[in-house]
């Protein structure tokens, strides 16, 4: 995907979890942000992405810090799943939001973005706890995506 981002870089990688950290710009200032890719089995990890609580390394994914660039954020994480998904391409990547409201913001995003992203990846949607295939504007729970191998 070619969408406009903001510059991220690795700061961990271990066994279980890879992190990644970019700065969002905005009326508030500078405010770090951190992805981190949690291993859940084999192939299997959870994305959470926020800002770091320093003190318990714990990412806090449901503030809002009015930087007015939530886009921008979304394509950066979206780039970073590009760039883990080439080093781990048999990965599937599980997202949910921390409220509803996140997790129909990241619907409207990847309905945004749908040609983009179906070029790389294929992308499912969790609904009444059966998974499947996205269909553009309908509600899901979370949301699971893997490489398009095809």
């Amino acid at each position: 995907m070619h969408l406009e981002h903001y510059l991220f870089r690795l700061t961990s990688k271990t066994q279980k979890t890879t992190e990644y950290e970019f700065i969002s710009i905005g009326p508030k200032g500078e405010i770090k942000k951190t992805v981190r890719f949690m291993k859940i089995s084999r192939d299997f990890y959870n994305l959470s992405f926020g800002e770091m609580d320093e003190k318990t390394k714990r990412i806090i994914d449901n503030v809002n810090s009015g930087n007015n660039d939530h886009e921008m954020i979304l394509t950066t994480v979206a780039a970073v799943v590009e760039t883990f998904t080439i080093n781990h391409p048999n990965s599937f990547i599980y997202v949910e939001g921390s409220t509803p409201s996140r997790t129909r913001l990241y619907r409207i995003c990847i309905t945004k973005y749908w040609i983009d992203i179906t070029n790389q990846f294929k992308i499912f949607g969790l609904q009444n706890n059966r998974w499947q295939s996205f269909i553009q504007n309908k509600s899901y729970n979370a949301f699971l995506g893997t490489r398009n191998h095809s």
